[in-house]
């Protein structure tokens, strides 16, 4: 009795050939990649992904792990933004007002890269002054740039000491409590003085 199986082909040179191409290319090209990713130079020291430095240290923002830089976990920065907003704003801004601060203030902290634990502190104020605590803010106006411009705004020449203007008075609040972007922008765009009253803190 026959079988009905086919009669086996021969395996066919051509054939043969074509898969050792094949098999060849992907060798090499896979012998290029190592060679390419071994080409690239390694991350200075105390950089992401470097090596730590001599003193276990890395540069700011970095920790040391199995002699390494690495970036710690990041800040939940839509948590940090909506609690800062509350803060800053209030609850009864204009949406649009809210919404622009929520997307500023959640880029500013993703750009710093606050860690975990920056996120913590400001999301554990108590209130606003209290932020001043926290090694690393966003989303409050720059005391420094607001101070100096409120400098730049006072008369020249000589002026009663006794006197108080706005400008001593804004800052002199302002190195003792936190104030808003809001304020900030108002500050900078002041033209003199008199324009400070319309600055909201």
């Amino acid at each position: 009795m026959r079988s009905s199986a086919a009669p086996r082909r021969p395996f066919a040179p051509a054939a043969a050939l074509a898969c050792a191409v094949v098999a060849l290319t992907a060798l090499t090209a896979l012998a290029a990649c190592k060679a390419k990713d071994s080409a690239r130079p390694a991350p200075a020291a105390g950089t992401e992904r470097g090596a730590c430095y001599g003193n276990g240290t890395c540069n700011d923002g970095l920790v040391c792990l199995s002699e390494l830089c690495v970036r710690p976990p990041g800040a939940d920065c839509a948590a940090v933004a909506t609690k800062l907003a509350s803060m800053m704003l209030g609850n009864y801004a204009p949406r649009d007002e809210r919404d622009a601060y929520l997307a500023d203030t959640r880029a500013a902290c993703e750009a710093a890269h606050l860690t975990k634990e920056d996120g913590a502190c400001l999301l554990d104020a108590p209130h606003r002054n209290a932020l001043g605590r926290c090694p690393h803010l966003v989303g409050v106006g720059d005391c420094a740039a607001i101070v100096a411009k409120l400098q730049a705004l006072k008369p020249a020449g000589a002026v009663d000491q006794f006197r108080a203007t706005t400008a001593d008075r804004l800052a002199s609040r302002c190195k003792n409590e936190i104030p808003s972007k809001i304020f900030e922008a108002c500050v900078l765009k002041a033209q003199t003085i008199d324009d400070l009253d319309r600055c909201a803190w």
